[in-house]
């Protein structure tokens, strides 16, 4: 035994060579283990101590989905039954906007789908019905929206009794195919500065629409290149004066213009419009440019739900103020967040199920002289797709309890619940749309070389989805949209004043979360007290506060020599990392409520193991933050990593069931090929084989 110490080299090679290779195996390949209460005490709850849970797909689906589980179906079996409806992998711009047309008019006028309804009277439904429809084409599902939710939406919501009865009808039937026309080629997230007029001429009693210069054309506005023949437009609102300037601003409104003929679909005189073109994605959408010269509507065309002019010029609203006008006209368009961070998640949820189903029958290497194993067995892929499966879990929850405050705003028009719908939508659209666009392109790269092919949907979801991230809203300004309300919300607390109902946790958190962490839990590390909703939620919000606090205090600092404007850019990265992390805080409270009400006792055991996922991933992510403040000891973030590892394995257990449980139709997953075997064929006759 002592020569050995003396002299290393004489042990036998043999055995050298046969550990390393063993321990390069299990770095490739690493077995899990159960973690017990002496190993760096992470003792695991008794969810997580089984090889696998037992999950009921039926019973978690009919929970996930919910009481509109049966149209999303009938929306399904429709297309299911119609293959020459299914949007095909080649397909040219022109083909792809006519096959849309037909794919709308099918729903609407042979399936009975009728939608403009629910926009108003059940909102949940509504989104429901987009993001089924967008499961089957993103593009059915922006051109449906463009009908709908904004065409539609603002005449209902914008729009008086006179309107609705005039126009409903022929919106909900698609006989009035109409546009939404705000942008303009020099102005999109600042819809204050668009420089489009509406004057009214007191003698015809009609108002003139006018583009004044190149910069104010209305530029990529949904079905206006080919099918539109209504917009609603918006434009300031000009009224004639008898002082020097001859004209008072009345601030941005919106009109219903006509822009084609109903019969010969020619457009209509002083009108100009133009085709946007081929784009990244969602080529199925016909986005035109729209100019006008001297277009004259009448004045019952005004949409005049905030304000109104009579017929001697005069002008009424029940809002003293341009900017109390304007902010009511967009707070009535702020549905379109909320359906498209509904419809992200619905993006997420074909994208986790593509990549995870062929990751499980996808096999590649394997121990010597043993079967090959599932991709989805190694380490990295698990940590590639694992926490995106609990982000769209987690994403999923959020965006139902955003839909449900947002169908209780447009029933109560409770003030308060207004500005926490305008702040919650900004932040997660923003949020969760950033997310599903990052992860598309790690689930084709996970999915290797055939997550290359086009039949397997990721280039198309990808470019699709793309834009999601810029209209309604760019992310980037939605973010500080967010980090102003929090802002206005830390004043708030301090004046003693009532905070939004998603803010509340902020009063506790500015006397509690900011006190010096406690250094008796900072140690704490066993997997009872990392499992802990408490710790979980604690944490979040701890960082958030932290967040706010010293954004508030370098806002001062700097507004003192740079002027309110250059404090704010100057703390920009600053504050959306604030929204961001507030946002991450709603989802996690909304994924824990969803979880401790589910009723099916093996359901919700699956939930929880997927939301402690979500949520120590999310701390081990930033765990820098926490270590800086002695928030998490070394000894305790160890354990975090080591439990998320744990975690991911067990959640890859059941990652098939978690996915069947989004109940996707085949004809919208197109499972890649190796799923199974009908797949294989049709993909072989695909390529050629």
């Amino acid at each position: 035994m002592e020569q050995k110490k003396q002299n290393p080299k004489a042990e036998d090679e043999t055995q050298i060579v046969s550990r390393r290779i063993q321990r390069i195996s299990l770095h490739i390949t690493p077995i899990p283990r159960p973690l017990h209460d002496h190993d760096s005490n992470l003792g695991l709850l008794p969810c997580a101590r089984r090889e696998k849970l037992e999950v009921e797909t039926e019973k978690l689906s009919v929970y996930m989905r919910g009481k509109y589980r049966d149209i999303q179906e009938k929306i399904y079996e429709y297309f299911n039954a119609r293959p020459e409806l299914q949007t095909p992998v080649e397909i040219s711009k022109d083909e792809h906007r006519e096959l849309c047309w037909r794919q709308m008019c099918g729903l609407i006028r042979e399936a009975g789908i009728r939608p403009l309804k629910y926009v108003v009277e059940e909102p949940a439904k509504y989104f429901a019905i987009v993001e089924a429809i967008g499961a089957v084409d993103i593009s059915l599902g922006i051109k449906l929206g463009v009908q709908y939710s904004l065409w539609g939406g603002s005449v209902i919501n914008l729009g008086t009794k006179k309107h609705k009865d005039k126009y409903f009808e022929k919106i909900d039937s698609l006989e009035y195919p109409g546009c939404f026309a705000m942008t303009e080629l020099h102005h999109g997230s600042n819809v204050q500065g668009i420089q489009t007029v509406a004057t009214f001429d007191p003698i015809t009693d009609e108002f003139t629409i006018n583009t004044p210069n190149d910069g104010a054309i209305k530029w990529w506005i949904g079905n206006a290149a080919v099918h539109g023949k209504f917009a609603s437009v918006f434009a300031k609102l000009m009224l004639p004066t008898h002082d020097a300037k001859g004209v008072s601003d009345m601030g941005v409104h919106a009109f219903i213009v006509p822009l084609r003929d109903l019969k010969t679909h020619q457009a209509l005189p002083g009108i100009e419009i133009h085709d946007c073109g081929h784009k990244v994605g969602l080529n199925g959408v016909d986005n035109g440019a729209l100019r006008f010269t001297s277009v004259r509507i009448p004045r019952d065309n005004l949409l005049n739900r905030f304000g109104d002019v009579s017929r001697d010029g005069k002008y009424t609203s029940s809002l003293p103020t341009i900017n109390k006008r304007f902010a009511a006209t967009l707070g009535e368009l702020v549905g379109g967040r909320v359906g498209l961070a509904s419809s992200s998640v619905g993006v997420l949820k074909i994208a986790n199920t593509i990549a995870i189903r062929y990751s499980l029958l996808r096999q590649q290497f394997g121990p010597p002289k043993q079967p090959e194993i599932s991709i989805l067995d190694y380490q990295s892929q698990q940590h590639k797709l694992m926490p995106m499966l609990a982000s769209t879990y987690a994403f999923h929850f959020a965006t139902v309890y955003l839909v449900d405050i947002y169908s209780q705003m447009k029933i109560t028009h409770n003030e308060q619940l207004v500005g926490d719908v305008h702040a919650l939508s900004a932040g997660i659209k923003a949020y969760v749309t950033s997310y599903t666009a990052k992860s598309l392109s790690v689930c084709r790269e996970a999915c290797g070389g055939h997550g290359y092919a086009a039949v397997n949907r990721f280039g198309t979801l990808r470019n699709d989805h793309d834009i999601f991230q810029t209209f309604e809203g760019d992310n980037t300004v939605l973010l500080q949209q967010v980090a102003a309300d929090l802002l206005k919300q830390y004043k708030e607390k301090f004046q003693g004043g009532t905070l939004a109902v998603t803010w509340n946790y902020l009063r506790e958190s500015m006397n509690t979360y900011l006190s010096q962490p406690n250094p008796v839990t900072s140690r704490w590390e066993g997997a009872e007290h990392l499992q802990d909703p408490k710790f979980q939620l604690d944490a979040f919000r701890y960082r958030t506060s932290r967040l706010l606090q010293s954004a508030a205090v370098r806002l001062r600092k700097h507004s003192k020599i740079l002027g309110g404007f250059g404090a704010w850019n100057r703390c920009l990265n600053h504050l959306l990392t604030l929204a961001e992390s507030h946002i991450e805080s709603v989802i996690l409270a909304k994924f824990i409520e969803a979880v401790e009400k589910c009723p099916d006792p093996n359901s919700q055991a699956a939930l929880k193991l997927v939301c402690d996922l979500y949520a120590l991933n999310r701390i081990w992510n930033d765990i820098g933050t926490y270590r800086n403040v002695d928030y998490v000891a070394p000894n305790k973030a160890k354990a975090i990593h080591k439990l998320t590892d744990y975690l991911s394995f067990q959640v890859r257990n059941i990652a098939k069931e978690l996915v069947d449980a989004f109940d996707l139709p085949d004809h919208v997953t197109r499972a890649p090929i190796a799923m199974q075997s009908e797949a294989y064929a049709q993909y072989k006759q695909y390529v050629g084989f």
